[in-house]
């Protein structure tokens, strides 16, 4: 008897990476085979399919969904290209041919540890300091569904976006209540209006269990908003005894080791990332952001090409799976 698969909400808790959300994004593509409980999300950009982050499915069956997805994959003349790629799947590239480029790094932190602790911490206790005296207090959004809340909420969701000035890069538009299976959401509110707002994701795959996955905070919200909803985030996880937490993905200034193409690519690509990621959209500095929560590992992760022979075909479908104008 086949039982029948897994639904994909399912499959992010117990097997999902930094970027694995994606899958429940309904304008991204999953693919999915009859031999693997599991999915493959991914986005198809002219004849390029850009797959985000690793094959969800259990561990010892990542080579056979990815392979059974290369396959089909194949037979639409299509390549592959992957991002948020962790070491495991860089080493199944390896042994295919594709090449590899080292972009980013996996945050993890330990919550047990106390950002606002010590002399380390002093910056960061200034910080909410001012928050908190411009009356901003956080708290978990808990119990039946407000309706009320949630609308104030998706108002400053879309007084963010619209603030937002220059070239941007970003998964897809926030859906702050959308699958609500495996979420957990933190409030900022000022004279009780909703000002700011944290999500944290259930995910399985990366060591650690809770992935905070989306913080942003109204234009009009007071400084250092973000910094005290994940503080608050943070202490609710130490409190509960959880001894870790993904921050995300922290792009890295200058790209890392890069594998399986030749001299001239490897150049061309180091020159294209120095532009792209650290001079036009600073990148960087979301993973400085993120290491005063007492960053405590990082795991490298990859941009990975079917094709050693990357064209601008496949650097424009990477941008515009990022939403690059």
């Amino acid at each position: 008897m086949i039982e029948s698969p897994s639904s994909a909400e399912y499959l992010v808790r117990q097997y999902g990476g930094p970027v694995s959300h994606a899958a429940l994004d309904p304008s991204h593509s999953t693919f999915r085979t009859p031999a693997v409980d599991g999915l493959i999300c991914y986005l198809l950009v002219r004849r390029y399919a850009v797959v985000q982050g690793d094959p969800i499915c259990a561990p010892e069956n990542k080579i056979r969904l990815a392979d059974a997805f290369a396959d089909y994959c194949a037979g639409k003349g299509w390549s592959i290209l992957y991002t948020a790629a962790t070491a495991s799947m860089q080493t199944y590239a390896r042994e295919r041919g594709y090449a590899s480029m080292e972009v980013a790094s996996l945050l993890i932190a330990d919550p047990r540890k106390d950002p606002e602790a010590g002399p380390r911490g002093r910056h960061l206790r200034q910080h909410l300091n001012h928050a908190r005296r411009a009356g901003v207090t956080v708290r978990e959004y808990q119990g039946e569904p407000d309706a009320r809340l949630e609308a104030q909420a998706q108002a400053a969701c879309e007084a963010w976006l619209s603030s937002r000035h220059g070239p941007q890069m970003y998964l897809g538009r926030p859906r702050l209540f959308s699958n609500r299976a495996g979420r957990r959401w933190f409030i900022a509110e000022q004279t009780g209006k909703v000002i700011g707002f944290l999500s944290m994701q259930q995910v399985g795959s990366i060591g650690c269990h809770n992935l905070i996955n989306l913080v942003f905070s109204a234009p009009t919200a007071p400084l250092y908003t973000n910094e005290l909803m994940i503080v608050t985030a943070l202490r609710t996880l130490r409190e509960e005894s959880v001894d870790s937490v993904c921050l995300g993905v922290g792009p890295l200034q200058t790209m890392g080791r890069v594998e399986g193409c030749n001299a001239i690519t490897e150049w061309l690509s180091r020159k294209l990332y120095r532009l792209f990621s650290t001079k036009l959209m600073h990148q960087h500095g979301k993973t400085v952001f993120w290491e005063k929560f007492r960053v405590t590992q990082k795991e490298p992760l990859y941009l990975l090409f079917q094709s050693p022979r990357i064209r601008l075909g496949e650097l424009y479908a990477l941008l515009r799976s990022f939403n690059f104008p």
